[in-house]
């Protein structure tokens, strides 16, 4: 997480993390705190876990435990999702090259160019192995601080510093809390939203449609 901890913040240890962990079990999600505000979330087949710190930063991880059977679509709805708002399903629009050709976040980042989201490609160097690790990072225009992460594994990361609405200087001292409940709604919002992803409703019957 971007910030484990924050020293200005009064926020009793830990508030923010059980309000959201009451709002996603409320939800109907499967949740279970672990230490370092850690949520881990049930999902088959997957690693999803959220930290949220006492100051408002939000990260939500999403790993398919088996690599090869990770859906670069899905990965794309989930992301689009946690940028935007919107509930999916989403449409397909990135054309190009076959899936063959291309790698898990290079397939992922072109969708999400389509879909017009930024997107660059972030290289991060090991000076001891010399070796290079890389991911996609998307974010939106003109929309809020949070950005995703996609690696070739399948993996997902969402990171959102809600530290600005989780605090004030109107006070004696700065990182006064303010509406503790109003960020963790908006973080339980986003995460049950996105999570909808993984089981989209079932398209009507043909006779259903017919109708």
């Amino acid at each position: 997480m971007s910030k484990a901890s924050c020293a200005s913040s009064r926020a009793r240890p830990g508030e923010l993390l059980s309000l959201v962990a009451g709002g996603l079990a409320g939800s109907g999600l499967d949740v279970q705190e672990g230490e370092d505000s850690r949520l881990a979330i049930t999902v088959p087949g997957a690693r999803c876990v959220l930290m949220v710190s006492d100051c408002g930063t939000a990260e939500w991880e999403y790993c398919p435990r088996c690599p090869a059977e990770a859906d670069p679509g899905l990965a794309a709805d989930m992301a689009t999702s946690l940028l935007t708002g919107r509930p999916g399903p989403f449409p397909r629009l990135a054309g190009g090259p076959s899936p063959g050709s291309l790698t898990f976040k290079g397939m992922v980042g072109r969708e999400l160019k389509a879909r017009g989201l930024d997107v660059e490609l972030a290289v991060y160097a090991d000076e001891v192995a010399y070796a290079a690790f890389a991911e996609v990072v998307a974010t939106a225009p003109g929309g809020d601080d949070a950005h995703v992460h996609v690696a070739d594994d399948g993996g997902l990361t969402w990171i959102r510093d809600y530290e600005t609405e989780a605090t004030t200087v109107l006070g004696p001292e700065p990182g006064q809390p303010a509406d503790p409940d109003g960020v963790a709604a908006a973080v339980v919002a986003t995460v049950t939203r996105t999570m909808a992803c993984l089981n989209p409703p079932a398209a009507p019957a043909a006779d259903e449609a017919a109708e």
